[in-house]
């Protein structure tokens, strides 16, 4: 792993593993049963400086102090739907904006967590690749996520699913991501399930077999059509990897703990929402231990174009791969009113995404008086 360093020659200790640290600590004249200890203090204590580590000796905390630095996330803004859902708004050290997206659901609450500065992969109907990537994100900065937001929220908002779908394509920045998801696996550290863990991809065919073959966590795969023409229009990355090659990856995948991969389909009107769609993506998943979570397109006005299909030419295509086999969800959506929902993020100003709050309590105050659940309040009930 490459070592990150600040200017004035300090590396970020929390982009390092444990065996890392341990060396680290050796190399200094300490104990190598110390590493551990810090690596607590760390990842499940989320102290901000070395003084903090009570039980690590003083010599020992001036030395880390004097090679190492604790790197946290700025937090710029907290904005949080009326569906319940918040978007973090985090600077990173060099001045960049990256967001997380808290979505509670009954007893689950799943964050939503970002890899990059922005995206190069330039999926048509997805404003974060409109940034262009900027730069990858340190594993620091990945693990941070999860560690602030669990500091920032109370107790009752405990995470208890992560999700790699926000800014940026995991499997593009995979050296930083891996020793990121260590932290996020480790119980000594951030202790979450492989069975909570989902990392997404628009199909980077090599780097999807590294990640199967070095962590057992979930994965997701972000298909959006049925046709090579029809990815290669809205997905570029299919000029690199075609839709066959990365099926052919998908049925050759190692899968561990009798897992299934997740086919991500966004619904767009009169591009890949037609009978015949349905019929083929069936088709497809022939072979394929998989299932299906159906998106409807969040529209927004930088795609004008792009129309989000009727509530019933969902369920019709939901239904025909049920009914043929294939399990089949959809996903509802959350966070719109706060520019949080999927493909969304990374574009918005967090002034100008603000909905006035005096109405919106003034619309739950009438729909609920009306027997309406205000959780499943749409967005264009309100603008």
């Amino acid at each position: 792993m490459p070592e990150f360093r600040r200017a004035d020659g300090r590396i970020d200790i929390k982009s390092l593993t444990l065996l890392e640290i341990e060396a680290a600590l050796t190399g200094l004249g300490s104990e190598r049963f110390r590493a551990l200890q810090v690596y607590k203090w760390l990842w499940q204590r989320g102290v901000r400086e070395f003084d903090e580590m009570t039980n690590v000796a003083k010599a020992v905390r001036a030395s880390l102090a004097e090679r190492f630095y604790i790197p946290f996330l700025d937090v710029v803004a907290v904005q949080k739907s009326i569906d319940g859902t918040h978007k973090f708004l985090w600077a990173t050290e060099d001045g960049h904006r990256i967001e997380s997206v808290m979505i509670p659901d009954d007893e689950r609450n799943t964050l939503c967590v970002s890899s990059q500065v922005g995206c190069a992969m330039a999926c048509t109907f997805c404003l974060t690749g409109d940034l262009g990537l900027r730069r990858h994100l340190k594993p620091s900065e990945i693990a941070n996520q999860p560690l602030q937001v669990r500091q920032k929220l109370d107790e009752q908002a405990r995470i208890s699913n992560i999700v790699m779908m926000g800014m940026g394509e995991p499997l593009h920045n995979l050296d930083n991501l891996l020793p990121a998801l260590e932290i996020y696996l480790d119980e000594q550290a951030l202790n979450f399930s492989h069975r909570k863990i989902t990392v997404s991809t628009v199909g980077l065919v090599p780097q999807l077999q590294k990640l199967a073959e070095a962590l057992p966590v979930n994965l997701a795969v972000s298909l959006n059509a049925t046709t090579e023409e029809q990815r290669r229009q809205v997905m570029p990355i299919t000029r690199k990897y075609s839709m066959e090659a990365l099926l052919a990856a998908c049925r050759d995948l190692p899968l561990k703990h009798a897992k299934r991969i997740t086919f991500e389909y966004v619904m767009m009107a009169g591009v890949n929402d037609s009978p015949a769609d349905a019929v083929r993506l069936v088709k497809l998943m022939r072979g394929i231990k998989s299932k299906v979570n159906l998106i409807p397109y969040n529209e927004n006005p930088d795609r004008p174009t792009i129309r989000r299909p009727a509530d019933a030419v969902v369920k019709g295509f939901q239904h025909h791969l049920v009914t043929h086999g294939i399990q089949a969800s959809v996903r509802v959506t959350r966070g719109r009113d706060i520019s949080a929902a999927c493909g969304q993020l990374g574009k918005a100003d967090p002034d100008k995404a603000r909905v006035d709050e005096d109405r919106i309590q003034a619309i739950r105050i009438r729909r609920e008086g009306e027997g309406y659940d205000a959780s499943r309040f749409a967005f264009d009930d309100i603008v």
